[in-house]
């Protein structure tokens, strides 16, 4: 009777398996059906579209477009460029070969 038992619950465990194996090859044909429809319906102008907002379009303090940053960037490295002109050149240190590396 034991043996019944356990073999009556490995048939269960198949047949649950079998259910969720059905259940989610269904699942994974339809979303992979989404995708895939969803995907074709993306063009290549859409794409265009999207790069330009993103480099042109109107930005936010938080989220510049990129135009925005590129300005922000090279206006801070101006700054620390014309800051760095500026120390004499008895502040800098004096090149040490034994500490320095990539030096000529």
């Amino acid at each position: 009777m034991p043996n019944d038992d356990k073999n009556e619950e490995e048939q269960l465990q198949q047949y649950h398996m079998r259910q969720r194996q059905a259940l989610n090859n269904a699942y994974a044909a339809l979303e992979g059906q989404k995708t895939s429809q969803s995907f074709a319906a993306f063009t290549f102008e859409e794409a265009v579209d999207q790069q330009i907002e993103l480099i042109e379009g109107s930005g936010t303090q938080l989220r510049p477009n990129e135009l925005e940053r590129v300005e922000k960037l090279k206006t801070e490295l101006v700054s620390a460029v014309a800051q760095l002109k500026e120390v004499p050149p008895e502040q800098f240190l004096e090149p040490d070969a034994d500490e320095d590396v990539n030096t000529a």
